[in-house]
């Protein structure tokens, strides 16, 4: 998601990919807006443009996993390096999703009974 910042004219003074207060206002990054802000700010453009790119990789990443749920495809039928990728980052997402678990009632070495 990207949220923008606009002067009294409309323009874009700033973007963010959170709300920061009630004045920031959800944008589409097909805006024109959102294009003339970013093409003044070539640096800030190129972050946004890798969290979109990072987005769409986690799309296509979940279009195969659906391919492969539906067995459209196999697995195996992708060459090595793809099939090496997909299991690194899923590996890597499973980590993450492990580090943001704030509940933590069961240790690892702790016994339910």
């Amino acid at each position: 998601m990207l949220y923008a910042l606009r002067d009294e004219k409309g323009d874009i003074q700033a973007v963010s990919d959170k709300q920061l207060t009630d004045g920031w206002e959800f944008v589409d990054l097909e805006d024109e807006a959102v294009h003339a802000f970013l093409n003044r700010n070539p640096a800030i453009g190129g972050k946004v443009m890798q969290a979109a790119d990072a987005d769409f990789i986690r799309v296509l990443e979940d279009v195969i996993d659906l391919l492969i749920d539906k067995q459209i495809i196999q697995f195996t039928e992708l060459p090595n390096p793809v099939q090496n990728k997909l299991l690194n980052r899923r590996r890597y997402r499973e980590e993450l999703r492990g580090q943001d678990d704030t509940t933590h009632l069961i240790g690892g070495g702790d016994e339910i009974f």
